[in-house]
């Protein structure tokens, strides 16, 4: 799969979803329910951002700070608090952008993005099973835990043994 080929379905779908400008817009407000919760906390700033797209909501935000001597000034902590809020706000909102990016796309992409035909449900290689084995043995501490999962090897596909060695590898 070569992804500098200009005709690559990956590289196509890449430059059709990076045409488009969102015109995003942000608005902000105080935090109300935020500030009446936490009341007992002296100086707490909260404010609330609310991100959407041509008057779709896509992610609420929130930010909060208190105002105390230890802050170096006011308006570096309502701005970290603005800014936090802003953050919050987008890091919410990027599913809701994927997935209008992506509304009619999966059809373009064809086979670029799908597992070839059979390959998806193939069980578990002897390699995987025997190294997926040493990596259960070496990481689960718990002896009915670390039985289960070696009883069910022979059971995963190899996409599923490759998660799990992925994740038991990291662990490690």
């Amino acid at each position: 799969m070569n992804t500098q080929d200009e005709g690559n379905p990956i590289r196509l779908m890449l430059q059709k979803l990076c045409q488009p400008n969102l015109n995003l817009c942000a608005s902000f407000s105080p935090d109300i329910g935020v500030m009446s919760a936490l009341n007992k906390t002296p100086g707490l700033i909260a404010v609330k951002c609310e991100l959407s797209m041509d008057g779709r909501p896509l992610g609420i935000g929130h930010g909060s700070t208190a105002v105390s001597r230890l802050n170096k000034g006011l308006d570096r902590a309502l701005y970290s608090c603005l800014n936090g809020s802003l953050m919050s706000a987008i890091n919410s909102a990027c599913k809701s952008l994927d997935v209008i990016r992506l509304e009619g796309t999966q059809e373009q992409l064809g086979e670029a993005y799908r597992a070839p035909q059979g390959e998806e449900n193939q069980q578990i290689t002897d390699k995987q099973q025997a190294y997926l084995r040493e990596l259960i043995l070496a990481t689960c501490e718990d002896d009915t835990d670390r039985q289960e999962r070696i009883n069910a090897l022979s059971e995963l596909t190899k996409e599923e043994a490759s998660a799990q060695i992925k994740m038991l590898a990291g662990a490690r």
